[in-house]
């Protein structure tokens, strides 16, 4: 039996950047947290898993972003429930 290295069979792969990284950020920018926080953290494994894809700062990004919207919108809408008192 002939062991066969399939790391490098000589095809040339081209780098691309992962769409849900970059739908996440899309959705972070334009204030759609939930989203940008979930397709964020798709984008980021999958582009830990994949040599041929890069996005995961930009994942990060989104992520971080996400959690910071997240966080104004429950501090604001604590805020407003305090105030209706």
């Amino acid at each position: 039996m002939v062991a066969v290295d399939e790391t490098n069979l000589g095809i040339d792969t081209v780098e691309r950047t992962n769409v849900c990284a970059i739908v996440a950020l899309f959705c972070a920018l334009t204030g759609l947290f939930i989203p940008a926080l979930v397709f964020g953290a798709i984008g980021y494994v999958e582009t830990g898993g994949r040599d041929y894809e890069t996005g995961s700062g930009i994942a990060v990004a989104a992520l971080i972003l996400g959690a910071i919207e997240l966080a104004a919108v429950v501090v604001t809408g604590a805020i407003v429930l305090v105030s209706m008192h």
